[in-house]
Parts: C-alpha cells; structure tokens; sequence
C-alpha cells in the first residue's frame, strides 16, 4: 500500500499533467478561433503566429508554405516596420528538410546539426538555439508547409510540444486548404466576371455590327449608309455627337459625308486638309487617338467648331480604310462631355470603323456594278433599236422614192404622213434610249383604236417587205379599242414579221396578222407563217438576247425585245411552230386607265395616254 506521502505526490503530478493538457487544449482552441477568423494569409501569418510563440513560449514561430509551382517554401516576416518574404529551397536549412523528408525535426543545438542554415541569423543578428520544425500536411498526406518555432524560453522543446505543434499544424493545414479553396474561388470568380464583361461587349458589338449590317443592306446611298451606321456609333459608345469624313477622289483635302450634332448641314459642306484637326490627323496617319481634354492638344482645330457651331470637350476618333482612299470616324463628348472615352469604347469604335469602311467598299462597288449593268444594258437597247430602225427607216426610204415618182398632189400628203409618223417612231426609240439612260422604266399607256393602228400598220409592213414574195394579209376580229403602248407595240409587231419574213426564206410565202380580245379585255395579237418552222435546238432560246439559226439578216435581236415589250406590259409571248405553221402570240393584260375618250380622226389611232412607270 502506498504512503501518504506518495499518494499526495502522485496526485500532483496529475493534477499538472491534468493543468497541462487542458492548457494544450486552450491553446488549441484559441489557434482554431483564429484560423477560424480570417482567409486572408497576412493576416492569419501575424495572428496565428502570435499565438504560437505564447503557448510554445518560443522567441521565434513561422510559417513557412510550399509553393507547389516553383518547387520551394516561402513565408512573411515583419521587419522594420515593413513585411518581408522569405524563400528557401527544398531541402535548405531545417524547414526545407522538413518539407522535402515529411518529418518532424527538434534540435537542441542547431549549429551542431548539419542542416541548419545560419543565412538568416547573420543577416537579423538573431542567435538560434533550440529548433522544433513539423510538417503541415494535407488531408491526403502531402506536405503544403511547414511549422518552425525557435528558442524555448526556459529550456529546449520537450516531445510534448512536438506534440502540440504537430497538433496546431493539423489545424493550421485545414485552415490552408480552405485558403486555398477560397482563393481558387475567388479567383474562378473574377474570371466569371471579366468573362461576362467581355461577353456583354461582344454582345454589344454584334447588335452594333448587325444594325450596320442592315442598314448597309437596305441603303440606296452611300449617304444613307454613313448616316445609319454614324448613328449606331454614337448611341453604342454613349457619344452626343459624331461626323465621319472621307477623302475627295483626288486624295486630297478631306469631306465631312455624314455628321450629328451642331449644324449638320453645315458640316457636310466642310472639306479639311491633311492634318488638320484630330480627325484629319487620324484619317492621315491611320492611328486612333482617345482625347478626353481636346482643349490640351495641340491638334484641336477650334476654327472647324466655330464653323459648325459645335465645341466639343472629348474626342474619341479611328481611322476608316477603303480601297479609295483614307477617311477617319469621329465620337464627340462621351456622356455630353461629363464621361471620359475608355479602352473599351476606342476597341468597339475600331471594330464598327472596320465594318464600316467594308460597307463603304461594298455600296461603292454595288454601284459601279450599277453603273456598269446599265451602260451594258444600254447597250443591248441600242443594238435593238439600231435593229428596229432598220423598219422606218425602210418606209421611210421607200416613200421618199415615191414621193420623187408621184406628181399627184393628194398622193404627195398621204406619203408624206406615213414618213412623219415613222419619224415619231423613231423619235420614241431615241427617247426610250434616253429614258433608260437616266434609269427610267416607262410605259405611255393610251386608248388606242384597234382598226386605225392596225391598218396602218399593216401599210408600213408591206412598204417594208415591197420587192420581196411575201404576201401579208390582216384579220382585225376586234375593231374596237384597247390599252397600251402603241409606240412599243409597233416596235414588237414590226420584230414579228420580219422574223417572220426572214423564217420564209428566198423562196417567200404567206404572212398573217390576226388581232382578237376576249370578254376580260385581253388583246391576242397572233404572227402567222407558212415557213420551215423555228429548229427544235433553239426553242427553248427563241427568246433570249442574240438567238438567231443562220438568218443572213438576223441579229439574234428581235423576239428578245418582243418579249421585252410584252414583260412591260405585263402580259407574255408564246410560240407554237411546226414545218409549215408557225403561230407567235403577244397576249396584253386588260388595262383601263384614266384617260379621256375622243374619235379615231381626232388622234390617228389613240388618244392621249398616261406614264405608268
């Protein structure tokens, strides 16, 4: 049995073992409380350590952190009044050992131990004695720092501080990880959100491109291009105002071609030189210019903004780059000059600049093609109309002949008529010349009396076809009136017979016009031939443009324009051939305009029509 004596010693030394882990397990808790309090390392480094040097009751605590991308260990120190960082090489003095190896090392002399590193304590004047170094190591067992605590106060680290310090470390590694964790977050975070901000810029530039896009495509002009797509500008960048100038054709002095803000019309009217003003200087030297105070440039032109009534206080300008030349897109007073021009307003204003100056090449060249398509086409009608010249002038040659040959009088008037009216016809394919020149499409629509022309017509035919075996005859079913062009229809009716004359050959043969309506007021105008009949191989191009099968006199020309007269009117031509019968048919659409009635004596053939485009 024991003694007294030895049962009150006993139960000492447990009351202090007792005292001694309920210390450990305070410590533990304070540590826990202030890794709970704070993410941010810096701070966690001063509190954590602060803490660690009270309970281990060391000179010295540090944390020391892997850096898993460099392959070394880094920590924070404060020295002077400052921060300081510290990095060691794995494997350098006890921490690196430590980190590299994965095991506790506690030293009692350090400068007997071969792995201590006395860098440091020349470069502070501090003396290292006692050392006591554990791994912070993560739930699956890798090293991520190292814990290291320097000189115990009254004596050297015992195994129950190793202890306690691998404990802190447990804690220490957990609150790391979540650093970790909410760095990465963070991180993940601000990626997100740059990420969202470039998207809703893209976002913005393609409905700013878009609504260029079409405008460029539903504008007639280059005008109203320039002015849309300014628009567009002015309204993404937040802008009070805006001009885009572009070169003269020489490449010389430069031309405002669209502007808002100030005397807009007044703007247009400007041309300046090379250099002059920020947005000369940019269309000269191609590089955009973000200038929040114009007054403090030297470039600012105030003589243009005295000129356009407009004084701007910021400018953002780029340059525009065509095939034709240079020119220069200019956003005034950001926010009405209260918001300055950003990074992000010079990339969108460059990136419409790009598009723009595309659409500026594009509507260029849709009107060259334009121009070219209709100087080509114009040539076409001429050499239709060189073509059906052949007709009048033909009658009007005979007739001259005849007017030489006749003393008559009465016969003279009559001869004379025929040769004015073929005069008026040629006069009109001159003025359709003329009309598609200026990009006129016009049909003269009039009352016509069916009898009167027809007859008429039938005279110029067979002056036409005189000295050749070609009877042509006429069965008018229809005497009454109808609607269109006469000046048109003749040209086609004149087209069909000499095709038809040219199908017959030298050896000749029959002609017949044939002239009917039906209750809806269509008018059939039938061309009949007796000839060999159209070849099967061209059929199917009997209508297109220089189709001929071997006619000395044929131009390819002149069902084309027969179909063309037919297309204006709205109505068609249609073809029906076999060896010794072949049948044309221009069908015309009913038309009633308004016009006035008056007798066949009064107009020879059709009353005064109207223009339908």
């Amino acid at each position: 049995m024991w003694d007294n004596g030895r049962m009150a010693e006993t139960e000492s030394e447990l009351r202090e073992e007792l005292a001694r882990e309920q210390g450990k397990l305070r410590a533990l808790q304070e540590i826990a409380q202030t890794l709970a309090s704070t993410l941010e390392l810096d701070e966690l480094f001063g509190a954590l350590l602060r803490r660690i040097k009270s309970i281990m009751d060391a000179d010295e605590a540090t944390l020391f952190v892997v850096d898993e991308e460099r392959q070394d260990l880094w920590s924070r120190c404060t020295r002077g009044g400052g921060t300081e960082e510290i990095r060691l090489r794995m494997g350098q003095g006890l921490p690196g050992w430590v980190a590299q190896n994965g095991r506790s090392l506690n030293v009692k002399d350090a400068y007997r131990d071969v792995r201590f590193d006395s860098e440091w304590d020349r470069r502070t004047g501090h003396h290292t004695t006692s050392a006591l170094c554990v791994p912070v190591k993560n739930p699956l067992g890798r090293t991520i720092g190292v814990l290291q605590v320097l000189n115990r106060r009254s004596d050297y680290f015992k195994l129950e501080d190793e202890s306690l310090l691998s404990s802190i470390a447990s804690l220490v590694a957990v609150s790391l990880e979540n650093n970790k964790l909410f760095v990465s977050v963070v991180g993940k975070n601000m990626e997100l959100l740059e990420t969202k901000e470039q998207l809703e810029q893209k976002v913005r530039e393609l409905d700013v491109l878009f609504e260029i896009a079409q405008v460029s495509a539903s504008a007639e002009q280059l005008d109203d291009l320039l002015e849309g797509a300014l628009a567009r500008a002015i309204h993404a960048s937040g802008a009070e105002a805006g001009s885009i100038l572009l070169s003269e054709a020489d490449g010389g002095q430069l031309r405002f071609q669209a502007a808002v803000g100030g005397d807009p019309e007044a703007v247009k009217r400007l041309k300046v030189a090379p250099d002059e003003g920020i947005c000369g200087w940019v269309a000269t030297h191609g590089k955009p210019q973000v200038v929040n105070d114009v007054h403090s440039d030297a470039r600012h032109s105030s003589g243009i903004a005295k000129k356009v009534g407009y004084h701007p206080r910021s400018v953002l300008c780029v340059p525009l780059t065509t095939l034709q030349g240079r020119g220069a897109l200019e956003l005034l007073n950001k926010g009405s000059g209260n918001t300055a021009f950003t990074d992000d307003d010079l990339k969108l204003a460059s990136v419409i600049a790009r598009h723009v100056s595309t659409a500026i090449d594009l509507a260029r060249a849709r009107t060259r093609q334009a121009q070219e398509q209709r100087l080509s086409t114009i040539g076409q009608l001429l050499s239709g109309v060189v073509h059906d010249l052949r007709g009048p002038m033909t009658v009007i040659s005979s007739y001259a002949r005849y007017l030489r040959e006749q003393p008559d009088a009465s016969e003279l008037a009559g001869y004379g008529e025929s040769i004015l009216r073929q005069v008026e016809s040629v006069n009109a394919m001159t003025g359709e010349i003329l009309a598609f020149a200026r990009g006129e499409r016009r049909l003269l629509v009039s009352k016509v009396y069916l009898k009167p022309f027809f007859q008429t017509l039938t005279e110029q035919l067979r002056a036409e076809l005189d000295g050749r075996p070609v009877e042509l005859t006429l069965e008018l079913s229809d005497r009454g009136t109808a609607y269109f062009d006469q000046d048109k229809v003749t040209r086609a009716v004149h087209n069909l017979v000499r095709n038809a004359a040219q199908a017959l050959g030298p050896g000749g043969g029959h002609i017949g016009l044939a002239v009917s309506s039906v209750a809806d007021g269509r008018l059939f105008i039938e061309c009949r031939d007796d000839g060999p009949g159209v070849p099967e191989e061209i059929r199917s191009r009997m209508f297109e443009s220089f189709t001929s099968h071997g006619k000395p006199e044929g131009t390819g020309l002149g069902l084309a324009i027969v179909r063309k007269v037919a297309s204006d009117h709205g109505g068609e031509v249609r073809m029906n051939s076999r060896p010794g019968h072949t049948v044309f048919t221009l069908e015309l659409p009913s038309r009633r305009p308004g016009v006035s009635e008056a007798p066949p004596e009064a107009n020879s053939g059709s009353d005064q029509g109207q223009v339908i485009a």
